[in-house]
């Protein structure tokens, strides 16, 4: 009888008496490798020397499909996407918070030469150019009607949602804020005023808690209303948690309509030291243990 690899390839008596001398892991790793937790130590434990690594791996294991890497550094205070407030949400759309408690933080300063709103449809449209929302989000979640109530009654809270799609970036789609929560929430802006002034400036924490994710980003562009020296306004980038049962569901949706997302291993770093800061895992369609 003929015998048979993971991937569904014949085998002849050599190869398959290695394999069967392999541990369980070298086996799944034969087949395809979806982690590459070496580059945390040594001499990989840099993000440059670590993608070499795992583009020579790749190569190796001749896959029937692309697998892209791609190094990810963690922002700087002066990197093109540092006036994006990041808001994590959960799998209905709600703000969840940067360590799932409901706060929200913004790393740096925001400084403004001017207490000056922007008006400029083209400056609007350059501080949104590289805060884009994904492809998902684009063609699928704009298509769900979802239907909130606009507690506040004047038609601002509708018209926000109608618009949110096109101003923020990431993967979201539309959600219903706690009603009481948001006009609490609302009020006490209103109240305060705006919290940034000329100078520079650490923004507060923001309690989330309640709120949708698209209503969050609302309220915050509320509060920092004025752009930063770079000429940029505060925007929003919203992203499902890592582990949301999401991720799987909007591969499977893109597939469905033609738009299969790239295969890539992610190597996340620090920008100022290149060192790897976490491991470095396969992501997309062809992330599945024993596909070649």
């Amino acid at each position: 009888a003929e015998k048979m690899g993971f991937a569904g390839q014949v085998m002849d008596k050599e190869s398959f008496k290695d394999f069967e001398d392999l541990t369980d892991m070298q086996r799944v790793m034969e087949v395809t490798k979806l982690a590459w937790p070496e580059c945390l130590k040594g001499e990989l434990n840099n993000a440059k020397a670590c993608e070499a690594m795992i583009d020579k791996e790749l190569a190796a294991m001749d896959l029937s499909f692309d697998v892209y890497t791609i190094i990810l550094y963690t922002r700087t205070f002066d990197c093109p996407t540092a006036h994006a407030w990041v808001i994590p949400i959960d799998d209905d759309g709600m703000c969840v918070g940067k360590y799932r408690d409901g706060r929200l933080f913004y790393e740096y300063e925001w400084c403004v030469e001017d207490e000056v709103v922007m008006t400029d449809p083209e400056a609007i449209k350059k501080s949104q150019d590289l805060i884009q929302p994904s492809t998902w989000t684009k063609k699928i979640a704009s298509n769900r009607n979802i239907d909130c109530v606009d507690v506040d009654q004047d038609g601002d809270l509708d018209a926000w949602h109608k618009k949110a799609l096109k101003m923020m970036g990431g993967d979201f789609e539309v959600a219903c804020s706690d009603y009481e929560t948001y006009l609490e929430k609302k009020a006490e802006i209103e109240s305060v005023g705006p919290i940034v002034h000329t100078g520079c400036q650490r923004l507060p924490e923001f309690n989330c808690k309640g709120l949708s994710g698209v209503d969050t980003c609302k309220l915050i562009k509320q509060m920092v209303p004025y752009p930063n020296t770079d000429g940029k306004n505060i925007e929003c980038f919203l992203q499902f948690l890592p582990d949301s049962a999401m991720q799987d569901q909007m591969t499977r949706d893109l597939i469905e309509i033609g738009e299969e997302p790239k295969t890539r291993v992610i190597i996340l770093a620090k920008k100022e030291t290149e060192q790897v800061i976490a491991t470095p895992l396969m992501k997309g369609p062809g992330a599945v243990l024993g596909k070649k």
